[in-house]
């Protein structure tokens, strides 16, 4: 179920609540990717749902409800990042996994999650933020540096050497990634 308003205008409690229930795992999980710790995770979001009801009047209609939340939690993600900035990070203790898969393909998706984490730890701060954003979130390189108080060439620099770094320690599972 995609959280899309039913009504236009400002978004409703029920609203939040459709959105909550849909897609509060996959906000945790983003937040996760970027914090490395559970507890930052759930703040972010906690924050980013407190953040979203009290600006609800700023909602643009044209996009999907569950997405706004899904950029502010991201935003939130950061900001406890930049508040606290930790100097290493512990690895994930678990991966949000997705019902509908096979039992192989979540073992085999759960096992690729520990090992690519275990690699991001090769990473810099600003690296795996960079990538995190670019790779999984899909977010535009524009974005990235505007969000991090960089420049595009530098975004462009952290993903590259991001990438690099994780080919190199992945690149054993190259046969094994379909």
């Amino acid at each position: 179920m995609v959280a899309i308003l039913q009504t236009p205008g400002q978004p409703t409690q029920a609203d939040f609540h459709a959105a909550i229930s849909s897609r509060s795992d996959r906000w945790f999980a983003a937040c996760l990717k970027i914090t490395r710790n559970r507890a930052m995770a759930e703040d972010a979001v906690q924050d980013a749902l407190l953040s979203a009801w009290n600006k609800r009047h700023q909602f643009d209609n044209t996009a999907r409800l569950d997405t706004w939340i899904h950029r502010i939690a991201v935003n939130a993600a950061l900001q406890l990042l930049r508040k606290q900035r930790p100097a290493a990070f512990e690895p994930l203790e678990t991966d949000v996994e997705d019902a509908s898969e096979t039992p192989e393909a979540v073992h085999a998706g759960h096992e690729f999650g520990k090992t690519l984490s275990a690699a991001m730890t090769q990473l810099s701060e600003f690296e795996r933020i960079c990538f995190v954003l670019k790779h999984l979130e899909q977010w535009r390189l524009r974005e990235i540096a505007d969000e991090v108080g960089s420049d595009i060439g530098a975004v462009k620099q952290a993903v590259f050497r991001a990438v690099r770094k994780l080919r190199k320690r992945l690149g054993g599972l190259r046969g094994e990634i379909s």
